[in-house]
């Protein structure tokens, strides 16, 4: 079974940020968020990937290159989700194919449950749905009426599960949604209820509650081949990767990441939910928590970061400091904090204030 990866958005949440970087090739501990959805389909059993990308499909083919599947990027022609899937569908020439969305982080057991449900089901086409309860206006909503799907646009919590398996449509296809519905009235569906960790990436809080989501589920890897001083302390629930150093006296409060080839200079903290990704920089006496900083970015020394993203490449100066309350959450609130989304390679200079929320 074929499957159609959708990644093809201009990831307007997270402007300006997505304007350099492609929304699915952004990491999140050591790995795109795209590589979230083709490793657990993977894992699943789909073996080839049609992926539809924008003007920005090489990133998207950097990141999925680093798995070993078989995969094709297709840039979008058409307008919209419905354009994207036409586009797709031309390349697929089974019956059935599955459909996902290429900024879902979820574990790979979702894919597992999407598979064995069509298997042991029989119908044609199935849907996961997800309970959500902030930010319904931003996605696919359903209701279960009479034991059937009825996709609707308000006035409930169950929302679709961004990956489906689904019959080849043999009419003219002009709405995914309306599709949904017809196969639904058509007693042709079946659907479960997906109750576990499931993040939509859309906002730039849903990458920081994406990186708690994930670092929840690991326990704590240290590379024998990493370079940590006998003077740092490492504590529960860290993940140090290959070729990373941290040196004399700095302090890994877990859960955190740090990841390939990064480096923690001297007397710094990183806590609660961070991440260091491949190559990132923090120079001495730093303080990181609550952050995702992106592969190769640098951090001065003296800095304060919380609650916050730095892109990759991206230079911030010393004595930084990123002020994170009151929060200025702009559709799914998940944190009464929230600092700066600062975009790939940004220079800041030294001893700014970065005021709650802003967007550089």
């Amino acid at each position: 079974m074929k499957a159609i990866v959708l990644a093809g958005g201009k990831g307007e949440g997270l402007l300006p940020y997505t304007d350099k970087v492609q929304k699915e090739a952004i990491t999140v501990l050591g790995k795109a968020i795209i590589n979230y959805t083709i490793d657990g389909l993977k894992k699943a059993g789909v073996k080839e990937f049609e992926i539809i990308v924008n003007e920005k499909g090489n990133q998207i083919e950097e990141e999925v290159e680093k798995l070993d599947v078989s995969f094709e990027t297709i840039v979008q022609k058409r307008q919209g989700i419905d354009g994207a899937v036409l586009d797709g569908m031309e390349k697929i020439d089974d019956d059935v194919f599955v459909l996902a969305f290429g900024d879902i982080i979820v574990p790979a057991e979702f894919y597992k449950s999407l598979m064995d449900t069509y298997i042991m089901t029989g119908r044609q086409a199935v849907i996961p749905l997800v309970p959500v309860s902030e930010g319904t206006e931003t996605y696919g909503l359903v209701k279960i009426v009479d034991n059937k799907l009825k996709v609707v646009k308000e006035s409930s919590t169950l929302a679709l599960g961004g990956a489906y398996i689904l019959p080849k449509p043999k009419d003219n296809f002009t709405s995914l949604l309306d599709y949904i519905d017809l196969l639904a009235s058509e007693a042709k569906l079946n659907y479960f209820i997906w109750s576990e960790n499931w993040v939509d990436i859309g906002y730039p809080e849903d990458l920081l509650f994406a990186l708690e989501t994930l670092l929840r589920r690991k326990e704590s890897v240290i590379s024998d081949k990493a370079e940590i001083s006998k003077d740092a302390i490492i504590g529960k629930g860290v993940i140090v990767e290959d070729n990373a150093i941290i040196e004399d006296y700095a302090i890994i409060k877990g859960p955190a990441y740090i990841g390939k080839n990064a480096y923690v200079g001297s007397f710094s903290l990183v806590r609660d939910y961070s991440s260091i990704e491949e190559g990132a920089k923090i120079g001495a006496y730093c303080e990181i928590a609550h952050s995702l900083i992106e592969p190769f970015a640098e951090v001065g020394s003296k800095s304060y970061l919380t609650y916050s993203i730095v892109g990759k490449g991206a230079k911030i100066g010393a004595s930084v400091i990123t002020a994170s309350y009151p929060a200025q959450s702009l559709s799914r609130p998940r944190f009464n904090k929230l600092g700066a989304l600062i975009s790939p390679e940004k220079v800041i200079k030294h001893g700014s204030v970065i005021e709650a929320g802003m967007k550089i």
